[in-house]
């Protein structure tokens, strides 16, 4: 029945009608981006009319076309060749034949001097293999100075120390510091490697225990009288060649550029975020699900490019402080934050549309899909386009609390288009053209962004002025309904509010864009600021202030007493020495150090010596080295492929070395041939393309040894009869080095199993367990609890302790890839349902980021916020607990492994009273004519919407730790 307003009789949005609701046009302004001019477009509410198919026709012109994929043969041959992945895996190979030649080239091996370790050019090219980013190389050579630096150190210092005591008849004693303090180095060097955790800094730290081995345990424990210079300075121009060789080719054949790959991935999460705009205003504006595979898709992508951006950003770093360009980086920095909060901003409106989702009965509304919107207005326009909004004179009404919905995209969904395609038309025209260069027209798309901005937001604010003016929302109602009425409410504002904010960000994003346009520009200038140490500050209180707020936190609920701790100080500071030792890195770099020390002790033991040199037991050790990994499932991960690797390897080295010996040229031929399908590997592969570097290191160390020992050129090269010596017996050379890895490869997994154990599997269940600790901690202190600062003026605090967060939630996907390769005997690791909790758990992660996002953009309280939130403090504060305590109780079972209660702590009924006392607070406030805007209640819908994706990442999480553990019973119960 329709209701009177002003004697006349106002249209429900419930009317009977045949008519079609995508019959209803409206037309809106559309400000043209690259123009700034003002027009007129028709817009239907779910299909699309010809303006708009028009509109979206430009956009998708103004994207790079995709190459045709219907050439021919010849034209895919030609693409092949010329594409990346040929250019990078030659590269590879043609430095591998330029290593392998300065081995075979006897004027150029006798420049690399007289060790038999002259393989080790190749081990450098594969290690810092040219198929990177100029920055990425300048990255590796600066970790190779560093490794290099502290290996040739260590050696010196310890071969020095080792002189000086057999001069003094104390052999032993020498012996004995150099095994100990080297496998201390050696523990070192994997603690050092865990910490930093880069692929260029591990390989980094791989050379360096090469170079400690080689120089400290293989010559120290043959003659420790002398320091051998002749061998460290060969070493040294061994590995110096290597870097050249791959640095040059790096530089000089195809180069690939980090600044240009970012520039390039930049453009990339433009067009993706247009996209995936157009998506979900789409699906916000309709009934269709976002979750559809269209969605998943880009979503994923935005995800990867996400990661290549700070990948590329990190590498260009180099790239650009060599050149002077420090300005230029730091700009580009800002550029990949921004694209970061765009991100964000974006989740946070994919979390409004599926709040929409939940809110409505699909099933129910597709049934009633024609509403009297249509018939009301079908009357006045007959169906066809009808005029621009105007919000004075539309005065349809609703109902229902799920009619609000129709009502507000009614008001607001032509403006929601036309901003909305205002916005991709600049994402799709940013940040650079084909030529890596900023967008001339990038000024201009500033000037029109804020003119769409301004009148979307003038629209904006009339269609919520007309959604608040509803008699829903002004009559008394049920608690039920008032909580329907604020969840709508909650649902609409925040969408349009983020919609405002994400082009505020873009329009920051704009802004950098012409600075780093003025910047590149001029040029003349360049700064080397990095290089003056001596101005670097690190400054630590903004992080302070947070992580004592989570101690204090930690603190209450463990109940611990200041006064009792302070008896205490003296016990607690030894605990604490104590506790450094039952850490899991330092527990690592023992494990390898006293490994190590096991397989090394063989080289100084005079009736074990010999046995030690003939089966080449360096071999072991620095296989051992390398494979070893903080848990046992890391360890066991790549020993398949380590085995097979070598195995194949050391075959094919046996194969070329009896059918081509000595015909050098055809040997480094083959090589570069072989070595093709081993960078493929190397570069190509995802997963285990470690598996190309096992081959081609054992098929350059046989073949390449096998030709030095063959080819000596200085007396002083040692021989080794079991192996043929100047007429070497490649079979046995082969057979050692499978059989040194393999000794190698076994040693670490025995040592991993038993020396300080730490099963992937258990640390993955302890980690989550802290982890869903730590995020109930932090919404229990309070995600939108706010300071007074010196002003007396109310500022956020945001989320707490992010980033441990996110170096726990790494970690722990990095165990679950390591845990299914441990052995257990209860059956396989239920990897699906702890892939599920990963994925759930990281959800609630991007959940607590979207509204830290919201609260960065502007973390000052107005005082009608304060007063919101002062209102809303109990009501908040029992809802955080809820959530606090679902958080303990799934970390509690994770940890103890008990059954969960049947009826765990219900979130439902404290949403339902903080959405209620939100309307009071609406009624109240117009009753009293006290001046509350919706912009007062923002950070309360994002704030609902947070909570309500929690809660139900939450429940699924129940669910799965349901599966692994079951629920309470009788049997739970007994004794």
């Amino acid at each position: 029945m329709d209701r009177a307003v002003g004697g006349q009789a106002r249209p429900s949005l419930r009317h009977n009608s045949s008519l079609s609701r995508a019959n209803i046009h409206r037309r809106s302004s559309i400000i043209m981006a690259d123009t700034g001019q003002k027009i007129q477009r028709s817009y239907s509410f779910w299909d699309q009319t010809q303006d708009e198919i028009e509109l979206e026709s430009q956009i998708e012109n103004s994207r790079p076309k995709s190459e045709d994929s219907n050439q021919g043969v010849q034209g895919r041959v030609k693409s092949m060749i010329y594409s990346d992945t040929c250019k990078g895996v030659l590269k590879g190979a043609l430095a591998y034949f330029v290593a392998s030649w300065a081995v075979y080239s006897t004027t150029l091996s006798s420049i690399l001097g007289n060790a038999d370790s002259k393989h080790l050019i190749c081990t450098i090219v594969v290690y810092f293999h040219p198929t990177r980013t100029k920055g990425s190389m300048i990255q590796s050579l600066i970790f190779v100075i560093l490794a290099l630096s502290f290996a040739f150190s260590i050696s010196v210092t310890l071969m020095s120390i080792s002189a000086k005591s057999y001069n003094m008849e104390s052999p032993e004693l020498g012996y004995g510091i150099d095994l100990v303090f080297s496998c201390a180095a050696l523990g070192l060097i994997s603690l050092t490697k865990q910490w930093v955790s880069k692929p260029t800094f591990n390989t980094a730290c791989s050379l360096s225990a090469i170079v400690i081995i080689s120089c400290v345990i293989k010559e120290g424990s043959q003659d420790g009288s002398v320091v051998p210079w002749t061998k460290i300075g060969s070493i040294f121009r061994i590995v110096l060649a290597g870097c050249i060789v791959s640095a040059l080719t790096c530089y000089l054949l195809w180069p690939t550029s980090a600044e240009v790959k970012l520039k390039q991935q930049l453009k990339q999460n433009a067009d993706l975020q247009s996209r995936l705009l157009k998506i979900v205003s789409r699906s916000f504006l309709g009934y269709d699900h976002i979750e559809s595979t269209e969605t998943s898709v880009l979503v994923e992508k935005v995800k990867s490019n996400l990661k290549n951006l700070k990948k590329y950003l990190e590498e260009a770093k180099f790239e650009l402080y060599v050149k002077g360009k420090e300005k230029e980086y730091h700009l580009l920095e800002d550029l990949v934050e921004c694209c970061g909060k765009l991100w964000m901003t974006m989740a946070g409106m994919r979390m409004s549309v599926e709040f929409k989702y939940e809110l409505l009965d699909s099933g129910n509304h597709a049934q009633t899909e024609t509403t009297s919107l249509r018939s009301y207005y079908s009357e006045q326009f007959d169906g066809n386009t009808s005029n621009e909004s105007d919000f004075e004179d539309d005065e349809a009404v609703a109902i229902n609390s799920k009619d609000l919905f129709d009502l507000f995209v009614y008001y607001l969904g032509p403006s929601i288009k036309s901003f909305s395609y205002t916005v991709r038309q600049i994402l799709s025209g940013v940040p650079f053209n084909s030529e890596n260069e900023i967008e001339p027209a990038v000024e201009q798309y500033s000037k029109s962004l804020s003119l769409a901005k301004d009148l979307y937001s003038e629209n904006q604010l009339k269609a919520l002025k007309k959604l608040y003016e509803q008699d829903l929302f002004k009559t008394e109602t049920d608690f039920d309904s008032k909580v329907d009425q604020e969840e709508v409410a909650a649902s609409c504002g925040n969408f349009s509010f983020l919609l405002l904010e994400f082009s505020s960000e873009l329009f920051e994003y704009l802004r950098i864009l012409q600075e780093l346009k003025a910047v590149s520009t001029h040029n003349d200038t360049k700064t080397f600021e990095f290089l003056k140490f001596w101005k670097r500050s690190f400054p630590l209180s903004s992080t302070t202030p947070r992580r004592s707020t989570i101690n204090d936190m930690v603190s209450r609920i463990q109940g611990i007493n200041d006064d009792y701790s302070a008896k205490m100080s003296l016990n607690y500071r030894v605990w604490r020495i104590v506790k450094i030792l039952r850490s899991v890195d330092v527990q690592f770099g023992l494990r390898v150090g006293i490994g190590s020390l096991f397989i090394a002790i063989f080289a100084y033991i005079d009736k074990t010596k010999d046995f030690f040199d003939d089966w080449r037991g360096e071999w072991a050790l620095v296989t051992f080295c390398i494979i070893m990994n903080k848990s046992v499932g890391g360890t066991t991960m790549t020993i398949k492929w380590r085995f097979l690797g070598t195995f194949l390897g050391a075959f094919t080295a046996y194969c070329v070395w009896v059918l081509l010996y000595p015909n050098a040229l055809l040997m480094a031929v083959v090589g570069f041939l072989f070595s093709i399908g081993c960078f493929y590997i190397i570069i190509n592969w995802e997963a285990n393309n470690a598996f190309g570097r096992f081959i081609l290191l054992t098929y350059n160390l046989t073949v390449l040894y096998s030709w030095t020992m063959a080819n000596k050129v200085i007396d002083n090269v040692p021989d080794y009869d079991d192996e043929g010596g100047d007429n070497p017996i490649i079979f046995e050379i082969a057979i050692h080095r499978f059989l040194g890895v393999s000794f190698g490869v076994i040693w670490a997994l025995i040592v991993t199993m038993s020396l300080f154990p730490n099963s992937a599997r258990s640390r993955i269940r302890r980690g989550l367990s802290i982890l869903w600790l730590r995020m109930g901690i932090i919404w229990h202190s309070g995600p939108l609890a706010y300071e007074v600062d010196e002003h007396n003026e109310y500022n956020l605090i945001g989320i707490r302790d992010r980033k441990t967060i996110h170096m726990i939630m790494s970690e722990l996907e990095t165990l679950l890839k390591q845990a299914p390769m441990e052995i257990r005997l209860k059956g396989p690791f239920p990897i699906g349902i702890y892939e599920k909790l990963l994925v759930s758990t990281s959800r609630i992660i991007d959940a607590f980021e979207n509204l830290n996002s919201i609260i960065e953009i502007n973390k000052k309280l107005t005082p009608s916020e304060h007063s919101v939130l002062q209102s809303l403090a109990g009501e908040m504060s029992e809802l955080e607990n809820r959530v606090f305590l679902i958080f303990y109780m799934l970390a509690s079972a994770m940890k103890l492994g008990f059954p969960l209660a049947n009826k765990p702590a219900s979130t439902e009924h404290s949403k339902e009273r903080m959405l209620a006392k939100m309307s009071e607070i609406r009624k109240r406030s117009t009753s009293e004519k006290q001046v509350l805007s919706d912009e007062d209640f923002v950070l309360l819908y994002t704030y609902n919407l947070v909570t309500n994706s929690i809660t139900n990442e939450l429940d699924v999480l129940l669910g799965l730790v349901a599966d692994l553990y079951g629920r309470v019973s009788e049997e739970t119960l007994e004794l």
